[in-house]
């Protein structure tokens, strides 16, 4: 049976195998299934789902076994030796015989070929014969049975047989279990899968997103974005949701819990019609947690990380645990490259795999360390934290590249250890994102973080190629150092290593895995070998733990919000692909500052020589063509350096995708200084008018006073010796005159602040109606 299910492996366990025996003291009668699943090629032994049902020991000492099986079986197969009729167990051979279905009976002492006995009862002959070609005749000949049976096998229908005990039947929890998720599954019968989410998981719809979204931006300025960007972006998007629309899991109800959770927190009170109290939402998921269950920890369609609702589940845990001590173990690595498959292999946990991007976002699971464990560690418990596939090839684009930056920066601030997972040899892809978090690390000075990477390359055909290897080894530390520095230089820091940020040991900590499948899935078997090296990186993860005294759950709390904290401040760095861009883009702002203030420099000449023309009074009005026609020069100039840069500069390749958005910053500066030199030398021209009407003012009250000050002189001549009566007489001539200045003056009208605000807004801000703002908009 083993060699018509795989002839690699022994899917059957068996008397010959290493550590069996013959006396089948565990294994009598007991019956084991195994499925072959076909690929879909010509290589194919069945064309069908094939179940094979084997039963361990003497068929005719075990007659319920014997009696279900040829009930359920499409072709019964028995390996009988030479008997006679007065054989004790002829009779149930006859029986097969007499029963409509397909029976081959396999003689150890016959050396016959396959031989029809009668309509659809095969004889195949094994004295003497080469394995080989027994195996091809039973294939072919089953293959045949069962191209005529019609009759379907579902692994339900056994545990209808009476004498059949199903432990979820008896068991309570079981059973109330399996009704439960029975009511759930006839809630989504016969509806739209796109449209599920929306009317049972309201709180993770178009409006979650957008506020996850505002949230970012109140901590980051937006960056620059062409049209053609924002186009993209929202095909993107659209796509996106088309397939976020498509998945439904348990992640999703228990994401609806969260959000619940934290809208009744923030107004401090229940949610209506809730039918239990919100605080004890907190307590089920940490129960999930301690039987097992992954948590999310970063919701991957939103970006964000619930803060409120993750602080909560930690304490609910403190509370049921105590203040344990746990070892944060996360994994980083390019889409489909295995990390969830390695993760399982060796923590015996159950995160999802399959082709494609499965996991989305970042789960938390705890894993319980023996008691004989903990005598070697310094805490009680690791927390595995498994993340989605990185670059995925179907959502390229900028939002895509600073969400995998962000994820890749806080799943590696988080962990005591993380493993980069690599599939194949050429890092390329995670030195990319490595670099990003090298970076933002740096820049997020306030967290203090001591992390730890170990590399794993998957899928490596030689892993003995020693030479070879290490040779890799050499290129993946100067490349890593490369960075580092690149990093460290735009960034003025001292750091010299990659070492120096994330603590590493390319002697150690770089590992070679073998593929995961000898030969090609479905039918494939796991590679010993990858099972062998799974071990030592336990071994050697192990080995690291046990240097570590981890952290508390009540720092892992404090740690999850302090890191999303500074990952919410920090957008610059995010934006870009690696350092290179970085350092690129930083090179293309200086030369913008040069750019930018060649314009301003002529514009402030410009407004010189125009100011004293207007003290002059040779001109009386400035318009836009006086001053584009001496910005004129240094405009072609500005134009000229730009597009040699572009073109010749050593990281051109990198420039040119910000070459569009830089050419229409330039273009709206100079329409920006031209509109402010303009505004500023009217303001001038104004004032000096002004200055001229309040002197003419001025002259015209200083003369009138001085002829009424004569004639008042005149009139008291004869009393200058009265100095009393000549300050009254003066006094009052003074009073009347300053009254009359003050009734010729218009009056002041009233200040209408918003008024003048609008009209200067819209004077800087041309395109953009502000008509209709209001005072709390401004």
């Amino acid at each position: 049976m083993n060699s018509l299910i795989n002839e690699k492996h022994n899917t059957f366990f068996h008397r010959n195998c290493p550590g069996s025996s013959r006396t089948r003291v565990l294994m009598d009668g007991v019956v084991e299934i195994a499925w072959f699943c076909p690929s879909g090629k010509n290589t194919d032994k069945f064309t069908d789902f094939v179940a094979f049902c084997n039963l361990h020991g003497n068929a005719g000492d075990h007659e319920k076994q014997l009696q279900i099986l040829t009930e359920i079986s499409s072709v019964n197969v028995v390996l009988l030796p030479q008997m006679d009729r007065n054989d004790r167990h002829a009779t149930k051979i006859q029986n097969l015989f007499k029963i409509k279905k397909p029976l081959i009976c396999l003689f150890t002492e016959d050396e016959y070929t396959v031989t029809e006995m009668k309509k659809e009862k095969f004889r195949i002959g094994l004295k003497d014969r080469n394995q080989s070609d027994v195996s091809e005749e039973l294939r072919r000949t089953i293959n045949v049975c069962l191209s005529k049976s019609s009759s379907t096998f579902e692994l339900e229908d056994v545990s209808k047989h009476s004498d059949f005990r199903v432990d979820e039947e008896d068991d309570e929890d079981c059973r109330r279990g399996k009704e439960a998720a029975q009511h759930m599954m006839s809630l989504l019968e016969k509806k739209d899968l796109t449209e599920i989410k929306d009317s049972f998981l309201p709180h993770q719809g178009k409006l979650w997103h957008q506020w996850s979204q505002k949230n970012k931006e109140l901590h980051r300025p937006r960056a620059d974005e062409t049209e053609r960007e924002i186009t993209e972006q929202t095909e993107l998007e659209r796509i996106s949701k088309e397939l976020e629309a498509a998945t439904f899991g348990l992640e999703h109800i228990m994401r609806e819990i969260s959000q619940i959770y934290e809208s009744c927190s923030t107004v401090k009170k229940n949610k209506k019609d809730l039918q239990f109290d919100f605080t004890s939402l907190p307590s089920l998921a940490a129960e999930m947690m301690i039987s097992g269950f992954p948590l999310e920890l970063m919701d991957g369609d939103a970006a964000h990380v619930p803060v409120i609702w993750i602080s909560a589940v930690l304490d609910k845990l403190i509370w049921k645990l105590g203040d344990q001590r746990v070892f944060v173990l996360s994994v980083l690595g390019i889409q489909s490259s295995g990390k969830s498959t390695m993760l399982n292999t060796m923590f015996g946990l159950q995160f999802a795999v399959s082709a494609g991007r499965c996991t989305r976002g970042a789960f938390m699971q705890l894993v319980k360390l023996s008691d004989e464990m903990k005598t070697q560690m310094n805490f009680d418990y690791i927390l595995v934290v498994d993340t989605e596939g990185l670059r995925a090839p179907e959502l390229a684009g900028r939002s895509t590249r600073h969400h995998d930056n962000e994820l890749a920066t806080f799943v590696e601030g988080l962990g005591n250890l993380t493993l980069i997972n690599i599939f194949g040899e050429n890092p390329a892809e995670m030195q990319d994102i490595l670099q990003i978090v090298v970076q933002a690390f740096l820049r997020m000075k306030k967290v203090r973080l001591n992390p730890r990477c170990v590399f794993v390359h998957q899928n490596v055909s030689d892993v003995t190629a020693g030479d070879k290897n290490m040779e890799g080894k050499r290129r993946l530390q100067e490349k890593l150092d490369e960075m580092t520095k690149l990093a460290a230089k735009e960034e003025v820091c001292d750091a010299e290593c990659f070492s120096d940020v994330i603590r590493f040991d390319v002697q150690k900590d770089v590992k070679y895995f073998a593929q995961l499948w000898e030969g090609s899935p479905p039918m494939a078997p796991p590679n010993p070998n990858y099972c062998d090296n799974i071990q030592e990186l336990k071994k050697s993860i192990m080995s690291h733990a046990s240097k570590s005294d981890g952290m508390t759950l009540t720092h892992l709390k404090a740690r999850v919000k302090d890191l999303w904290e500074a990952l919410l401040n920090e957008r610059f760095v995010f934006s870009f692909r690696n350092s290179l861009e970085i350092s690129a883009y930083r090179k293309l702002e200086t030369k913008y500052s040069k750019w930018s203030w060649s314009l301003r420099n002529v514009m402030m000449e410009t407004e010189n020589k125009l100011h004293n023309k207007i003290e002059n009074e040779a001109i009386h009005r400035v318009e836009d063509t006086d001053l584009q026609r001496d910005l004129k020069k240094t405009s072609e100039e500005v134009k000229k350096s730009m597009s040699e840069f572009f073109e010749k500069d050593s990281d051109k390749d990198t420039l040119i995708q910000w070459k569009t958005s830089f050419e229409i910053k330039i273009k709206e500066l100079q329409e920006n200084i031209v509109r402010e030199t303009k505004r500023k030398l009217n303001e001038i021209l104004q004032q000096r008018d002004l200055k001229k009407k309040i002197n003419d003012q001025r002259k015209h009250h200083e003369n009138t006073l001085y002829e009424k000050s004569k004639d008042l002189a005149l009139e008291l001549k004869d009393k200058r010796n009265d100095e009393e009566t000549l300050k009254k007489e003066f006094d009052l001539f003074w009073e009347e005159s300053v009254k009359k200045i003050i009734r010729d003056t218009p009056a002041i009208k009233d200040i209408d602040v918003m008024k003048d605000v609008r009209e200067i807004l819209s004077d800087l801000y041309k395109s953009v109606h502000v008509d209709h703002w209001k005072s709390k908009d401004i």
